[in-house]
C-alpha cells in the first residue's frame, strides 16, 4: 500500500516544528492500525494472551493497606473487578448488569460501589450524555499520595469552563434543564455557579439540587439568597440523598404547616422572627403540645389589647411545669382558677380613707332648699 505522506520529508531541523507542521497517517493492515508519521512508519505494540485466567492485575499495596480494610467487602469486589477490566485489552467493557451478576450481588450494590469510590477519590465516573454508559477511569493512588498532577487543570470557580465541564454530566445537564423548565427562563452564570458549588461543596446529587428549587419555588421563594439559606439548612442537617431530602422537606411541611396555624389565628401576616420560631419550636416539639392546646393558648392572648408571643410562652410553660396537656385537663385549671379568683373577690385594705365617716343628710330639706334658691327665696 502507497503511503500517502511522501518519504523524503526533511525531519532535521527543529522537532517540535516538524511535528506541529505533518500529518498522522493510518494505513490498515489486516485487524491492526499502523501509524506513521510524516513517512515514518511508527511501531504499534500489543501484548498477546490467549488465556486471561494466566494474566494478572497489579494491585497498589497502598489500596490493600489504606483502602481496602475499611471498605465493604462488596465493594472491594467491584473494584477489582473494574481494575482487571480497565487492563485489559480486550475485555474492558462490563456493564453493571453484568458486574453484579458476576459478583453475586445486587445491581444497586454496583452503583453504591461506584458512588463510593469516587468518593474515596482513587476512581472517577464519567457519564456519556448521549448515552447510558459510563467511563470508570481508575486513578493511580501512589501519583494522588504524592500530588502528582497531569497537564489537566481544574476549571476556577467561576469559569465558563467548569459549567462546559459540568454539562457532560447527563445528570447535571438534566438538571440545569428541569431547572430552566420549571423557572421559565435560562438560570443565570450566577446561579448555575451556585448549583455546582452546592453539589462539589455540599455533596448534593443533582437530584436533590432539583428537590431543594422545587420545594422553594413551591412556596413562592425564588431569590437565590433564600435558596443559598435553605440549601445550608439541608446541609447541616446531613442531607445527601434523595430518601434523605423527601424526608426533612416533609417534617419541614409539617412543622410550618403547624406554625402557620398559630400566625394565622394571631393574624400575624409575616415570616416569625427568630425568636417567635424558637418559641414554636419549643411549644410544638420541646413540649410536645397538640395544635389545639397551643390555640387555646392563643385564645388567652387574643382576649388582651395586643396578643404577645411572650404571654403565649408564659402559659404553655406553666401548664408543661403542671403536666397539664389535654384539652379537659386545660379547660378544668382554667375553670378553677376562675372560680378561685371569683370566690377570693377583690381584697381591700383598711385605709384611712375607707375608716372615715361619712356626712348624713336630710333628703327633704335638701330638696326643700334648692327649690326655695331656685325661687329667689333663700338668701346666699
Amino acid at each position: 500500500m502507497e503511503c500517502p505522506v511522501k518519504r523524503n520529508a526533511n525531519v532535521s531541523g527543529d522537532v517540535s516544528s516538524f511535528l506541529r507542521d505533518k500529518i498522522y497517517a493510518i494505513m490498515l493492515f489486516k485487524d491492526d492500525f499502523i501509524p506513521i508519521l510524516g513517512g515514518i512508519y511508527m511501531n504499534y505494540f500489543s501484548y498477546k494472551a490467549y488465556n486471561e485466567d494466566l494474566g494478572h492485575t497489579p494491585v497498589e499495596n497502598i489500596f490493600i493497606n489504606h483502602y481496602m480494610p475499611g471498605a465493604p467487602g462488596d465493594y472491594v469486589k467491584v473494584y477489582l473487578l473494574g481494575l482487571k477490566c480497565s487492563y485489559s485489552h480486550h475485555n474492558n467493557y462490563l456493564s453493571d448488569d453484568i458486574i453484579a451478576k458476576t459478583m453475586n450481588i445486587s445491581l444497586e450494590d454496583v452503583k453504591k460501589a461506584w458512588q463510593y469510590w469516587e468518593a474515596q477519590g482513587i476512581l472517577r465516573v464519567i457519564q456519556s450524555e448521549n448515552t447510558d454508559s459510563n467511563v470508570i477511569e481508575y486513578m493511580d493512588i501512589k501519583e494522588l499520595m504524592l500530588n502528582i498532577k497531569g497537564k489537566e487543570t481544574k476549571p476556577g470557580k467561576n469559569s465558563v469552563d467548569r459549567i462546559v465541564q459540568a454539562r457532560q454530566n447527563i445528570k447535571v445537564k438534566g438538571m440545569f434543564d428541569y431547572i430552566k423548565k420549571i423557572s421559565g427562563r435560562e438560570p443565570s452564570q450566577n446561579e448555575i455557579f451556585t448549583y455546582l458549588d452546592w453539589i462539589e461543596d455540599y455533596g448534593f446529587p443533582p437530584e436533590v439540587v432539583i428537590m431543594l428549587i422545587e420545594d422553594c419555588y413551591s412556596r413562592n421563594k425564588k431569590d437565590l439568597p433564600y435558596l443559598k439559606q435553605v440549601a445550608r439548612n439541608w446541609f447541616d442537617a446531613g442531607i445527601d440523598s434523595q430518601e434523605k431530602a423527601v424526608s426533612y422537606a416533609n417534617r419541614h411541611k409539617e412543622k410550618w404547616q403547624k406554625y402557620s396555624k398559630v400566625l394565622n389565628f394571631l393574624r400575624i401576616g409575616r415570616q416569625p422572627t427568630a425568636v417567635e420560631e424558637d418559641m414554636l419550636q419549643k411549644w410544638f416539639y420541646e413540649f410536645s403540645f397538640s395544635d389545639e392546646a397551643i390555640l387555646r393558648a392563643c385564645e388567652l392572648t387574643a382576649k388582651t389589647l395586643k396578643p404577645s408571643f411572650s404571654y403565649i410562652d408564659k402559659v404553655l410553660s406553666e401548664w408543661n411545669e403542671k403536666n397539664i396537656r389535654t384539652i379537659d385537663e386545660i379547660e378544668a385549671h382554667l375553670t378553677k382558677n376562675y372560680s378561685e379568683g371569683k370566690k377570693s373577690g377583690p381584697k381591700t385594705g383598711k385605709t384611712s380613707f375607707n375608716n372615715f365617716k361619712g356626712r348624713t343628710y336630710d333628703t327633704e330639706l335638701l330638696k326643700q332648699r334648692l327649690l326655695k334658691k331656685s325661687r329667689g327665696e333663700l338668701s346666699e
